[in-house]
């Protein structure tokens, strides 16, 4: 029985070796699909849509694999996959200002309330100032109206709900001053 037992923890330790080295080949192949619309499927599936493997950002920091965590961009830390910008569109959103969290603005619209994910850094004139005091009565407070300018991304859709994401790339408030974001890229939208 012993013997039986050696053998049982030689097998599994074997087996382990195996499997981290077989991880570790997978990670190491840039795998790309056969055609374009594998390639299109991919982007759009969970796994292709949320993990980049070894994917590399605007700014050339490759992420690791296998967790594949969104690309940063530049100095903001701005989390957006690029393949969340191929596909988006340019919108434009007027609400009120609920409060500004974790690096999103929620607005209260007429259907309810939105949420914008908002770059750390932007201009209002000559100055450069931080989402959290943007919204917390330099340009606009709790309460007041704000126009938004975002890129739209729709991440799934289905008859019953949608699901969508917005980066808010300018505003402008009550007196029609305007604030820009701070991007690593230019937003110029097509007429």
């Amino acid at each position: 029985m012993r013997k039986t037992l050696k053998i049982a923890a030689v097998a599994a330790v074997a087996m382990l070796a195996l499997g981290v080295m077989a991880l570790v080949y997978a990670c190491s192949q840039n795998v790309t699909p056969a055609n374009a619309s594998e390639a299109q499927i991919e982007k759009w599936s969970p796994r292709g849509f949320f993990y980049s493997g070894n994917a590399t950002s605007l700014n050339n920091l490759t992420m690791p694999c296998p967790m594949g965590h969104l690309p940063r961009m530049g100095r903001n830390n701005f989390g957006w996959n690029a393949r969340l910008l191929e596909n988006a569109t340019n919108s434009t959103i007027t609400g009120t200002v609920v409060a500004e969290a974790k690096g999103m603005l929620v607005l209260d619209i007429s259907s309810g309330q939105i949420r914008v994910s908002l770059p750390q850094e932007w201009t209002v004139g000559g100055s450069v100032v931080n989402r959290t005091s943007l919204f917390d009565g330099t340009f606009a407070s709790q309460g007041q109206t704000v126009t938004l300018y975002v890129l739209e991304s729709t991440l799934a859709k289905n008859t019953s709900f949608s699901i969508n994401t917005m980066l808010g790339y300018e505003a402008i408030n009550v007196t029609g001053t305007h604030a820009y974001a701070v991007l690593p890229f230019n937003i110029q939208p097509n007429s």
